[in-house]
């Protein structure tokens, strides 16, 4: 059986978003987001401490881009990532590692501005400045997702789930939305998925991505 390391409205969304589009038989792994070394195993499975990362057997697997491949590989019956061989697969790649690499990262600066400087005054500087990237970042994804149902067209993939996440933290902060219509109409699609409204209630996340109770973290009150 697959374990689940996960932290409740945490990056591990992504993955249990995944394994419920996969049908897949999981377990989920609670994690204490302010006292990670609780259980053992997690630094077995990760030693960097961060979720998500998966148990799969002998396997272990971390790295939000890392789970949802393996997972879309993992279950091929499932349809999250095309067969070897099919030309749109390296489109996921693309997607998958942008997210990743550009997308996700571009959110610290926004919702932790303080995080990245030991100047308290230059955190404004660095709000603004994530304010102005994900602006483009946001027009970057209105042209890639114009006139397209999902990221690949046609297919609904793990990209599509990693991104939905990502445009999702709009929530978090104020006064910042991630691109116009062609984003926002893909954020609304992936939402109403039966499989994504049933990790968003298993992970007590509301449709807009507040949580329902603001103080559960790692599946308890903190």
């Amino acid at each position: 059986m697959i374990h689940l390391y996960q932290i409740t409205g945490s990056s591990s969304f992504a993955a249990r978003a995944a394994l419920e589009e996969a049908g897949a038989d999981y377990q989920v792994v609670n994690v204490h987001p302010k006292q990670r070394d609780l259980d053992p195993s997690f630094a077995e499975v990760n030693p960097l401490q961060r979720v998500p990362a998966l148990r799969d057997g002998d396997a272990t697997v971390y790295e939000t881009g890392a789970v949802l491949l393996h997972i879309a590989d993992r279950f091929p019956a499932a349809g999250l990532i095309p067969p070897i061989g099919d030309l749109r697969r390296p489109d996921v790649y693309r997607w998958v590692m942008w997210t990743a690499n550009t997308l996700h990262s571009a959110w610290w600066p926004l919702m932790m501005p303080s995080f990245m400087t030991t100047d308290e005054s230059g955190a404004v500087g660095i709000r603004e400045r994530g304010i102005t990237n994900m602006a483009k970042h946001g027009a970057y994804l209105d042209t890639q997702l114009a006139g397209k149902e999902w990221c690949l067209g046609d297919q609904f993939s793990v990209a599509d789930i990693y991104l939905y996440m990502l445009v999702g933290w709009q929530s978090f902060v104020d006064d910042v939305q991630v691109g116009g219509a062609p984003v926002q109409e893909h954020f609304a699609r992936v939402a109403a998925r039966p499989a994504i409204a049933r990790a968003r209630e298993l992970d007590d996340l509301t449709p807009d991505f507040q949580r329902n109770h603001p103080d559960m973290r790692g599946g308890e009150l903190i």
